[in-house]
């Protein structure tokens, strides 16, 4: 019953701004002379109220803040501070379920040369790792749910750690609660390929050209494990490359590389922190759109170094990777028809018993109509089905309705 409280809450929310006029708009500063123009605030937002069925046996959209995606309600407040010329400050606030509040992004932008298209972002950047991630919420998502690799949670954990393989093998389809024998003893939900929910803490640069961009970044964590206190000695690089083509195609790749384990844990190996404990990962993705149609694929694959404490303290490499095609159509300036199909598989390895996927293998079909009520407003309709060659529920389909405001 306190999940059908806090829903009904987000959905009474959500309502009541509905009902709100809000309006988005440049606000002069009180700057030198001649610098009103500068000066600037510029704020926005979005509500968005998703329903759906408890899942409560197979968590198929448990994500790795631990809620539910298909049944949460969501306000989004975005801010851009223009302090002086060519420097500005970029901010979110995000409030989930009427519970947390959080800043999933908050960076100083510098435009070190007004004539050079060079930017220079401090803080909780944006991602870098494939493409999905800058526009993982809101309108810009062809159906309700996200993708696999942005939102499933593996069994692997950062803060706990198996001795064994066999301990990995038997975690296989529950990374929404998993248990290891090294670390942290509570279960706790496990981590995904990259995490969409926060952002990475650190430097990042971006060129871009008429129809290049190329970005490069050093920060925290790694992609699975974005953090904004450190958890141990390692940094991540992470760099993307994007070409836009004739005809309305884009073409990008990317790759990162960080250190994934928190630092307190890998000292309860063997080898301490001197042990593996990286994740790379690399990506491509293309976008196509025309006319009323746009089609978008990615395709990534990653590599989690891990120590096993008992068998193989220099650690092993469990490789994974994950795809999806998306397509949108909008038939009517009001209507819009969404749909993705994807995949996500695991290497194989040998414990005990004979070889097997480390993780249990998910298929994902989803999609969604889409009727925009005003230029704010749009809800949406949709149907989502999981099959998983693992866990105590090996295929499950959910219903969802969508509610989304901006302003």
């Amino acid at each position: 019953m306190p999940a059908m409280s806090t829903l009904l809450r987000g959905f009474a929310f959500g309502a009541w701004l509905l009902l709100v006029p809000v309006t988005a708009a440049a606000q002069p500063g009180t700057g030198a002379a001649g610098q009103g123009d500068v000066h600037r605030l510029t704020v926005g937002g979005e509500v968005s109220v998703v329903a759906g069925p408890v899942d409560d046996t197979a968590y198929f959209n448990y994500t790795d803040y631990e809620r539910n995606t298909l049944r949460m309600s969501r306000l989004r407040l975005f801010g851009e501070w223009h302090v002086v010329d060519r420097v500005s400050v970029v901010g979110e606030l995000r409030a989930d379920d009427l519970t947390s509040v959080d800043a999933p992004a908050l960076y100083v932008r510098w435009q070190p040369m007004a004539i050079a298209p060079l930017h220079i972002q401090a803080g909780r950047v944006p991602p870098l790792v494939g493409a999905f991630s800058r526009r993982a919420y809101g309108r810009d998502n062809a159906v309700i749910g996200l993708p696999l690799a942005y939102q499933y949670l593996t069994s692997l954990r950062a803060d706990a750690l198996p001795a064994t393989i066999d301990d990995v093998i038997r975690m296989r389809g529950r990374g929404w609660l998993s248990t290891y024998p090294v670390g942290t003893y509570t279960s706790g939900p496990g981590v995904p390929l990259v995490s969409a929910s926060t952002w990475d803490t650190g430097v990042q640069g971006t060129w871009q050209a008429d129809r290049i961009e190329v970005s490069a970044a050093l920060t925290r964590g790694a992609p699975a494990t974005p953090v904004v206190r450190e958890t141990n000695d390692g940094v991540m690089w992470s760099g993307r490359t994007s070409v836009r083509l004739p005809g309305g195609v884009l073409l990008g790749a990317s790759a990162a590389r960080g250190q994934w384990i928190h630092a307190d844990v890998l000292e309860l190996t063997p080898l301490g922190t001197a042990s593996a404990s990286s994740q790379a990962i690399v990506g491509a993705d293309v976008e196509v759109g025309q006319n009323t149609w746009l089609v978008r694929a990615e395709w990534l694959r990653t590599t989690f170094n891990l120590p096993l404490a008992s068998t193989a303290p220099e650690g092993i490499g469990l490789a994974a990777w994950t795809g999806f095609v998306e397509a949108r159509y909008r038939p009517h300036p009001r209507w819009q028809i969404g749909g993705r199909f994807e995949r996500l598989d695991f290497s194989t390895v040998r414990g005990d018993g004979a070889p097997i996927k480390w993780d249990a293998p998910v298929t994902r079909v989803e999609g969604a109509l889409t009727y925009r009520i005003t230029r704010a407003v749009e809800v949406r309709a949709g149907w989502q089905h999981n099959w998983r060659d693992g866990g105590r529920v090996h295929r499950r389909g959910f219903p969802a309705l969508a509610a989304l405001y901006r302003f």
